[in-house]
């Protein structure tokens, strides 16, 4: 049964070949001359590549490069993994800090501070009178 479908499978084509070339010798014109002109530069090129690359070298630098291309985009975004951990934690501690300055730092005098500085200011003075220089 297989071998019969076979065979006039193969008839029926081989008759919509011929009628396909005798209605366009008698037109003058291809039938979908266009989609047949694209078809007819892929299968040009197809064939252009299958005679004159070496597939071996070819399939060996295309895994190279992909593998290449994987290596970079994983060491990329492992990058953009440990940055995004590390602006997580520097607010993290900054906000930890604060807090920590906040509550911890003692109340000193600023007062005191001042007029420290003030009276060592003066004492400068009376020990080294301006000079006038004339």
């Amino acid at each position: 049964m297989i071998y019969l479908i076979a065979i006039l499978a193969a008839l029926v084509i081989f008759l919509s070949f011929s009628v396909l070339t005798w209605y366009e010798a008698k037109r003058g014109t291809r039938f979908l001359e266009v989609l047949r002109a694209h078809f007819d530069r892929q299968v040009e090129r197809v064939e252009f590549i299958l005679a004159h690359i070496d597939l071996s070298a070819f399939l060996r630098e295309t895994l190279r490069h992909f593998a290449h291309r994987i290596a970079h985009d994983s060491a990329h975004f492992s990058l953009q993994v440990v940055r995004a951990i590390e602006r997580f934690l520097t607010r993290f501690v900054r906000r930890f800090r604060m807090r920590q300055s906040l509550d911890v730092t003692p109340r000193v005098n600023a007062r005191a501070f001042v007029k420290t500085l003030s009276d060592f200011k003066n004492s400068l003075k009376t020990v080294h009178p301006d000079v006038d220089v004339r």
